[in-house]
């Protein structure tokens, strides 16, 4: 199947003209090589003093506790009626007989922190089990692909808290036989470290893609527990906090769309200075493998629009946390 590209909205031809003949290792020069026992690959590497040090993840566990929703038998005109009578939080909830045992079982997920079993809950989102992890486990994630479906993976874009700083590692394929290799490196040595994804549409595209693509090099899929079956989930092992599906719930009928650069205009006032779109990526990725000389510029804009797609999630998942 033919990959449709749409160049009406953007121009590749000043990207080509404007760095045509310069080297990637100028243009990005905060880059080493990764090798691993499936080969080698190379990595762009960001400190963004920009970003707040600070998130407010414990909100959400107070903002839980006063969601009287969660316990059975209790909706919005019962919780709305409990509320009239002074029951503010689950806590206060323990005092009513009907209500005592289910609300106990709940308070006593959140002290565990126990957000397998939270999310079973219809009334509680991704967004509000955040307290159950603190920012160093947090692992914000965004793929690009060659293509549709089962195309290769040729860039990967991770950010995470270390040492109170946010950084932003960019895993990018020089040919497409160095993708097994980042997918080993996620798989051995990235993904143990961390207990939670953060993405923005990534319940839907990037995690069950990257799913695929550790069946199709490994067999196995480093994201779900051994007893499960392979094909059947992509994710049950980590946390997930979509960004996307919280924006729709939390700013429904506010904006035009949802996608993540209306929601950078909308939600965080500002325009990133890369405007390639994503369907552009694998069209530029392909011009590159075939002439990097010429088309080094429009890898560096593909580089370019993967790293702001991930410095934006901490930003929204911070409005997010403080919105009421």
């Amino acid at each position: 199947m033919e990959f449709y590209y749409n160049f009406e909205n953007f121009d590749i031809t000043q990207l080509i003209e404007k760095y045509e003949g310069e080297r990637l290792d100028d243009l990005l020069p905060n880059q080493r090589i990764i090798s691993n026992g499936m080969g080698e690959f190379l990595e762009f590497y960001w400190e963004c003093k920009e970003i707040p040090k600070e998130i407010s993840i414990s909100k959400t566990k107070t903002k839980l506790l006063r969601n009287l929703k969660t316990v059975y038998y209790v909706g919005e005109i019962t919780e709305q009626h409990l509320m009239g009578r002074g029951v503010k939080t689950l806590y206060d909830l323990r005092a009513n007989l009907k209500f005592r045992k289910s609300a106990n079982i709940i308070i006593d997920l959140i002290k565990q922190k126990d957000h397998h079993c939270l999310l079973r809950n219809k009334s509680i989102y991704d967004l509000d089990i955040s307290f159950c992890f603190c920012k160093e486990d947090l692992l914000f994630i965004d793929i690009e692909t060659l293509g549709l479906y089962d195309s290769p993976i040729i860039i990967v874009g991770l950010g995470y808290y270390e040492n109170g700083k946010f950084i932003i590692n960019q895993y990018f394929t020089r040919g497409l036989e160095e993708e097994i290799a980042i997918c080993e490196e996620l798989r051995a040595n990235i993904f143990p470290k961390y207990k939670c994804f953060i993405s923005y549409n990534g319940k839907s595209f990037d995690i069950p893609y990257l799913a695929n693509r550790f069946l199709y090099y490994f067999d196995e899929n480093p994201m779900i527990f051994e007893d499960e079956t392979p094909y059947k989930v992509f994710n049950t092992k980590y946390g997930h906090i979509d960004l996307y599906h919280n924006c729709r719930r939390k700013f429904k009928g506010k904006f035009p769309n949802y996608e993540l650069t209306t929601i950078e205009k909308e939600l965080l006032n500002w325009t990133r200075k890369n405007e390639l779109p994503s369907n552009l990526v694998g069209l530029c990725y392909r011009k590159y493998l075939n002439d990097p000389n010429k088309y080094v510029g429009l890898i560096k804009e593909c580089l370019e629009h993967n790293y702001y797609d991930i410095y934006s999630m901490p930003l929204i998942f911070e409005k997010l946390l403080n919105k009421n």
